[in-house]
């Protein structure tokens, strides 16, 4: 299924334009949320919002309430007012960096120079800290301090540990870390993952503008009963669309309509999750955010923390379950007149 969904992301992503983002490397004041991605992506915007940078290369050069930030190489010079998440291949957060709040890195190597009021929590194969953190929560192979001020350090027992004139007040040792898989194949799984299924959903916004328009007015009042409907649909969807299948292709001319069924059912489940997210996006929206509908911001709070949930080891499996089963019900209420 996955390598299905990155065979169409491949497809897909020609299509896809810049609509409703900020202008790459242009500094503006913007008080509300905002978008950059591209090959390179350099932003320098003060944002009343959350700041969503999207790149190879990116860096943070301006002033955000949140930022949520995905790269290869990434570089912070800026400040985040409140709370930072990133992921990417390698991180720095420089000299000139501010974090007033928390922040959490997944990464392959982060190097920490700037400073990080309250607490950070990274999980990389090598950290380097020469900053000032306050609580610090590291689960790597490789830690490296130098001259750096911590309040407090939380660090696996079976790292590499090296600290030079680096002042902590309290340090507390954790269990050891699983070398089976490497923390960067996990990371760069979670980020394809994410990155795949943000570009789909844009993809799917820019063919039909009113599907999700349409979604959100279907479930504006969405509740338990609501929840078990579209769950019970979609659950209903995953046996009687394959039983109809193998039925049509009992019969010689309908095994083009047996093929093209199973297809669709195929792409349905693969875009399952991302139905799943916007509508966990417009109930947080509706409850929480309450103002003008923007249909990309939803779709990126809703999926995103689909995302995550379902990347959660062991339970992950079943929120995987539930987006799919959610998703495929979504999908089939379209089909219904009004």
């Amino acid at each position: 299924m996955k390598k299905l969904k990155y065979l169409l992301l491949l497809l897909l992503v020609p299509m896809v334009v810049k609509a409703d983002v900020s202008i790459n490397g242009e500094e503006k004041e913007l008080d509300s949320s905002s978008i950059i991605y591209g090959e390179e992506v350099t932003s320098e915007n003060t944002t009343k919002g959350i700041e969503f940078l999207l790149g190879n290369s990116v860096t943070f050069n301006g002033n955000s309430d949140y930022a949520l930030i995905l790269g290869s190489s990434i570089d912070i010079n800026g400040t985040i007012n409140n709370d930072g998440f990133i992921i990417g291949g390698e991180v720095n957060i420089n000299e000139n960096a501010n974090v007033n709040r928390d922040l959490i890195i997944l990464a392959d190597m982060v190097n920490v120079s700037g400073k990080v009021e309250r607490d950070i929590k990274i999980y990389a194969t090598t950290v380097n800290i020469e900053g000032e953190v306050g609580n610090l929560d590291i689960k790597s192979s490789m830690i490296n301090l130098e001259n750096a001020s911590i309040n407090k350090l939380s660090y696996n027992e079976d790292a590499v540990f090296e600290n030079n004139n680096s002042k902590v007040n309290e340090t507390i040792l954790t269990e050891k870390i699983s070398q089976e898989v490497s923390i960067i194949d996990n990371v760069m799984n979670f980020i394809i993952n994410l990155v795949s299924m943000l570009v789909l959903f844009a993809v799917i916004c820019l063919i039909v503008p009113k599907l999700f328009n349409r979604i959100n007015e279907k479930n504006k009042k969405f509740d338990t009963l609501k929840f078990f409907s579209l769950f019970g649909f979609g659950a209903l969807s995953l046996i009687l669309i394959p039983t109809v299948a193998i039925l049509l292709f009992r019969l010689a001319f309908t095994i083009p309509l047996a093929l093209l069924l199973l297809v669709l059912f195929v792409i349905a489940i693969c875009l399952a999750t991302i139905f799943t997210g916007y509508l966990l996006g417009c109930v947080i929206w509706n409850k929480f955010v309450k103002k003008e509908e923007n249909s990309l911001l939803i779709g990126l709070i809703g999926i995103s923390i689909i995302t995550i949930l379902t990347s959660i080891p062991n339970i992950g499996i079943i929120f995987m379950f539930i987006s799919i089963m959610i998703g495929m019900g979504i999908i089939l209420e379209q089909f219904k007149k009004d």
